[in-house]
């Protein structure tokens, strides 16, 4: 790979270490507070978080000029919709569905992706998507489906993941318009007005007395922070300056930190089952970003290099 190509692809590394470890922050609260309550908290805490760095110009947005209507659609597909069809979708599908499901994304996104954008693949780039794909699906699958399929269940994950799949084509479509950070800020303002009015007036009240939990506190803090502002934003910058199905294999590869994380910290067992998804998941990701993908200097020309 070029120069060129390092930093996306250490972005996406990144992005996925983080997203791995949040299972570990989010199994240690979740039975403290409500789904809706914890996703409240996320978003409030990650959009003041990136508020702060506004005011004091650590960092810089300006929506003066640009068309509102475009980053509205995008910051309610994600994290809006994809967080909340996921949320409820987990209430009726069994884990094992969800994960299978969620694998798919890199597909929809390839789908979308030559559709609306007209990016192409190679066979090899092809190839590469279903074998990461199918990594984290035989890991899923042999870890033993568990429950009954539920429809219901089943057509929200799908929902979700449909949602995940067009944030990604809106992101690289509206690069053109707004910075990665100010993508990035959308979506935390928009994640803490829409689940605190869904929390408001859910019949799930919010539970303040959490906040005087340590625990839930760190965990919250992470999940905000790192795993919803920096996650958003490498993501974000990750998908401008590459094509929107090499970006987006680079998700699988969390399932391989959660399985690092929970062998380590957990002391969970790990099976050859684990070690074979492993591998076809990071030759899928390897496969997929092969060739090098760079922008020119100017964004305003986005181009990708076949």
């Amino acid at each position: 790979m070029k120069q060129t190509t390092m930093l996306p692809v250490l972005a996406g590394i990144i992005s996925s270490i983080i997203v791995g470890f949040s299972y570990l922050f989010l199994k240690n609260i979740v039975s403290e507070a409500s789904a809706l309550s914890i996703l409240s908290y996320r978003f409030t805490i990650a959009f003041i978080a990136m508020s702060v760095l506004v005011l004091f110009k650590v960092i810089k947005v300006d929506f003066r000029g640009k068309p509102v209507l475009p980053l509205i659609l995008f910051s309610i597909v994600q994290p809006v919709l994809a967080f909340s069809f996921q949320t409820y979708g987990m209430k009726y599908a069994s884990s094992s569905e969800a994960g299978i499901i969620t694998a798919l994304v890199p597909i929809f996104v390839m789908f979308f992706a030559a559709m609306f954008l007209k990016e192409s693949t190679t066979t090899l780039q092809k190839f590469s998507i279903l074998l990461s794909v199918s990594g984290v699906a035989y890991i899923t699958i042999m870890k033993g489906i568990d429950g009954e399929a539920n429809v219901i269940g089943i057509v929200l994950i799908v929902l979700s993941v449909i949602s995940m799949a067009v944030y990604t084509v809106l992101a690289r479509k509206f690069s053109k318009q707004f910075s990665p950070l100010e993508l990035t800020y959308a979506m935390m303002g928009s994640g803490m007005i829409m689940f605190s009015v869904m929390l408001f007036i859910s019949p799930e009240k919010a539970d303040f007395s959490v906040l005087t939990n340590v625990n839930f506190v760190t965990s919250i803090l992470y999940l905000g922070i790192l795993s919803s502002v920096v996650t958003s934003f490498l993501s974000n910058y990750m998908v401008t300056r590459m094509k929107a199905s090499q970006s987006v294999v680079f998700m699988n590869l969390s399932t391989i930190v959660s399985i690092l994380a929970g062998a380590f910290i957990l002391h969970e067992a790990v099976y050859m089952y684990h070690l074979i998804g492993t591998v076809m998941i990071i030759l899928g990701v390897v496969g997929t970003n092969l060739k090098s993908v760079s922008f020119p200097k100017r964004m305003a020309g986005t181009t990708v290099n076949e």
